[in-house]
Parts: structure tokens; sequence; C-alpha cells
């Protein structure tokens, strides 16, 4: 009864075979949201950040419910998120300020963190390769490369001459998102350079965090993978 009681403690997504099926669902939803984002919205023009923001409201809402966490935690995070749907609510119908973008990206950034760590710990804490254990390993990945990208965007707000031959005109997101994730790959193409010290620092690391988490994630699956077989 101890060692249930420390799991519990450790686990913040619930491992119980009946909550499989749930988890499995709401996964799905989340990767539909994250390939949407990823994906889709580089290739339509656009002229405001209207559909950028609902697409991140999107993603926070479909990642609000792929992991189960603690009551207090959940509320936290359920705050969190109707603050980010709220302000892309309110894009909609007026411009929105650079205040209101900062704490966006803010909090959109907080809480892809938290989701990434729940979804991390399912899978660290798993007793077994499932599907809805290898949609985790997928959608915190994507997630990595989503918040990283965030990272990306609040520094060029912050520090506008980070990056070199960055696009003035259309969804500097987008740019971003894709800057991130060859990042993140260490694919490289080099059509969008960091120029900042502090630039260069967070693309370093995310190139080695991106190759670090494929390589304890895989080794974590086929451990798990191999303990079970046996």
């Amino acid at each position: 009864m101890s060692k249930t009681k420390v799991n519990k403690g450790i686990h913040l997504i619930s491992d119980d075979s009946g909550r499989q099926r749930n988890l499995m669902r709401t996964n799905i939803l989340l990767l539909i949201a994250l390939l949407v984002m990823i994906f889709f919205l580089p290739v339509i023009p656009l002229e405001s950040h209207i559909l950028t923001r609902l697409l991140l409201a999107l993603v926070v809402a479909s990642g609000l419910f792929a992991a189960e966490f603690s009551r207090s935690l959940f509320s936290i995070l359920f705050a969190v998120a109707c603050v980010v749907i709220g302000i892309s609510v309110l894009s909609l119908f007026q411009k929105e300020s650079d205040l209101l973008t900062y704490l966006s990206f803010f909090l959109v950034t907080a809480f892809f963190v938290v989701i990434t760590i729940a979804l991390v710990t399912h899978i660290a804490g798993s007793e077994k390769v499932s599907g809805a254990t290898l949609l985790c390993a997928v959608n915190s990945y994507l997630l990595i490369g989503l918040t990283l990208s965030m990272l990306f965007i609040i520094l060029d707000l912050v520090v506008p001459s980070s990056f070199g031959q960055i696009e003035t005109e259309g969804n500097r997101t987008s740019v971003f998102i894709y800057f991130g994730f060859v990042t993140l790959t260490t694919l490289g193409y080099g059509d969008i350079s960091p120029a900042s010290p502090l630039a260069r620092s967070l693309a370093t690391f995310t190139a080695l965090f991106g190759q670090l988490y494929l390589v304890i994630i895989m080794a974590f699956l086929i451990g798990k993978y191999s303990n079970a077989k046996k």
C-alpha cells in the first residue's frame, strides 16, 4: 500500500487500465490540434494573427484534457486556458495590445511546459507500451518543438534584432514555428539565423534537447517493450 501511495504522488497521470481509452481519445484530439497548428498555419496567407490565436487556443483546450492532474493543478491550468482563450476571443473584436500579446505567449509557453512534463511522466511511469503511450511520446515531442518555438517568438518580441533574415510581412508566428522545428531536428537550412548571443544559445539548447529527448524516450519505450515481452 505504501508503494501505491508513492506512485500516486510521483505520476501526474493516472496509469489505471480503465483510463487508457480516455487518454487515447484526448491525445488523438491533441495530436490533431498540434498537426493543424504546425502544418496548416504556415500555408495559410494571413495579414493578422487571429487564426494563430485561435489555433493556439485550440491546442491549449485539447492539452487541458490530454492528461490527468491533481485537482489544484488542474484548476491552475484551467484558469490559464481561460485567459488564453479569452485573449484569443478578444483579438477577434479589437486590435490586440502588446501587453496582451506578451501575456498570451508567456502563459501558452508555461502551459505547454506543464503538459509536456505530464506526458513524459506518463511514459516513464507506464508499465507497458500501449497506443496511448506512443501517442503521449509523439505529442510530447511536438509540444517540445512548439514550446521552444514560443520561446523564439518571445525573444523576437522582446529583442527584435535577435534573428536575421526574418520576413517583416506575413505571419511571423508560423515562421518561428518552422524555425523551431528545423532547429529541434538539427536540419538547419540556414535560411533563418540567430543573430544575438541569447538567440544562438537558445538555438543550441533546442538542437541538443531535441536529440537527447529522442534518445531517452526511445530507451524508455524499447526497455518497457522488452520487459513486457519477457
